[in-house]
């Protein structure tokens, strides 16, 4: 016997032969492990989703049909796994820093409540709390069990966000790459992907079929090997698909342990909240205001009225999301108006398949190119100055990148117009309906027609006059 095996534990403390862990001496580092892993990634996951919508901002403009898809489910899987486990992470070192008051409570007093003392509390208020805080070691180790069921919770949760995510995108990619080999793309990539999908979820059902059909013959005594074998190769490509060897021990373990009732409803709840997350970042990227009490100034008033997004001078950061027209500024001093038209490829290249020559594809070369990008962005838009018709013939087509858009650029001749107020309207789609995706939709824009402001800075001044 070598020196190692004459050191090793004897007795009900040492390893089982094989075992290169002892859960024991392990076990009392636990609590450091998951304090340095939740604080290195709560605040970190909790930093993420801003740069993620950030980098979806300026890639999904420019993205059209399955590509924007592909591009909207990736945000949605980051954004959630990101707020779900910064969120659980953040909660479990709140839990966690509390079991830690708790142990520094109990070694500086080790008979912890003494409940002889609490002389202005009634016996009958300390038998309720007795009964339901009982004595201070057994809540340091229900809190110490709580804080470890939810970090192992929370570790399942990622990997299988995570997992969601690869196989979505596995399914999604293929499925863009064989839409754009059909004319309808849209509809190739949707069965492309559905094919699969459904497959998978036949399998899922045919296993549960499978497992409760043994169990009837089991209990008529009936063979059912044909049964098993057919059942255990389903679960072969499920538990490779799932990654069921990574994630079951943590699963099965809490799901047995909690209750599967308890436990799924807990597990589907948060995968679901962590899918529509990036959803609801969405929506109130595009609100002025989730919790808007407005009244009197309505939203239906501000759209009739100004809007920042509408003014690159007044434009911010969360302006990103509205793609609207463009004017330099609110007020006007030059006698050409720059407008701007963005060209949004989700909703102009729908629009542009029905209304523009060779279904909306500009296969023109050189300057034909250019003529043809002007036509079609006509045929979508119809501006008016005050309520004259404008024509987009002199327009031409621009890259913003300081915007991050490409659309029509084009010069309105003020000439003549009086010095105040002035409307410009535009409507996209002015054959569309009042609902769906390809609704009609309006833009106004107010400005303030200033020339003599501009006169004045560049004149000189007037040379002074001698007194006689």
């Amino acid at each position: 016997m070598n020196d190692i095996d004459q050191a090793a534990p004897q007795g009900e403390n040492a390893m089982p032969a094989g075992r290169r862990i002892s859960f024991e001496r392990l076990r009392e580092r636990t609590d450091e492990l998951e304090l340095l892993i939740s604080g290195l990634l709560a605040f970190a996951l909790l930093t993420l989703p801003t740069h993620l919508f950030q980098a979806w901002v300026g890639s999904e403009l420019h993205a059209d049909g399955a590509t924007w898809y592909v591009l909207q489910f990736a945000f949605n899987i980051g954004v959630g796994l990101s707020y779900a486990l910064g969120s659980a992470f953040v909660v479990h070192l709140a839990i966690r820093g509390y079991w830690v008051g708790l142990v520094g409570l109990k070694s500086h007093f080790p008979s912890g409540i003494r409940w002889e003392r609490l002389s202005s509390m009634g016996a009958g208020s300390q038998r309720f709390y007795r009964s339901m805080i009982g004595e201070l070691g057994e809540t340091i180790d229900r809190v110490d069990r709580t804080a470890s069921v939810l970090f192992a919770m929370t570790i399942l949760l990622a990997l299988t966000l995570t997992w969601i995510g690869v196989i979505g995108l596995s399914l999604l990619i293929p499925a863009s790459l064989i839409g754009l080999l059909f004319e309808d793309s849209e509809r190739a990539t949707f069965i492309a992907f559905a094919v699969p999908y459904v497959a998978f979820l036949v399998g899922g059902m045919a296993i549960f079929a499978l497992d409760k059909l043994m169990m009837r013959r089991a209990r008529r005594r009936q063979p059912a090997q044909g049964l098993e074998l057919a059942m255990n190769r389903l679960l072969r490509v499920f538990s490779a698909v799932t990654l069921q060897r990574l994630g079951g021990p943590v699963q099965f373990t809490l799901q047995s342990n909690m209750g599967s009732v308890g436990f799924n409803t807990v597990y589907l709840l948060v995968i679901f909240l962590a899918m529509t997350i990036g959803g609801l970042q969405i929506v109130s990227s595009t609100s002025f205001s989730l919790l808007s009490r407005y009244r009197v100034v309505t939203s239906e008033a501000v759209d009739h009225g100004m809007l920042s997004a509408h003014y690159e001078s007044m434009r911010t950061p969360d302006d990103a999301m509205l793609r609207y027209p463009l004017i330099p500024s609110d007020r006007i001093e030059q006698a050409r108006l720059r407008l701007f038209i963005p060209h949004r490829p989700r909703l102009d290249n729908a629009l542009a398949q029905t209304v523009c020559v060779d279904h909306g594809d500009n296969i023109a070369t050189d300057r034909a190119a250019a003529d043809a990008a002007v036509a079609c962005m006509a045929s979508i838009w119809t501006v008016t100055l005050d309520g004259q018709p404008v024509a987009l013939s002199d327009f031409v087509p621009m890259e913003r990148r300081d915007l991050g858009m490409r659309g029509l650029v084009g010069y309105l001749d003020l000439q003549g117009k009086v010095p105040g107020r002035h409307d410009l309207h535009l409507r996209w789609n002015s054959e569309g309906s009042e609902r769906g995706v390809l609704r009609r939709r309006d833009y106004a824009i107010p400005f303030w027609y200033d020339p003599d402001v501009g006169a004045s800075a560049q004149s000189p001044p007037a040379p002074a006059v001698a007194d006689a």
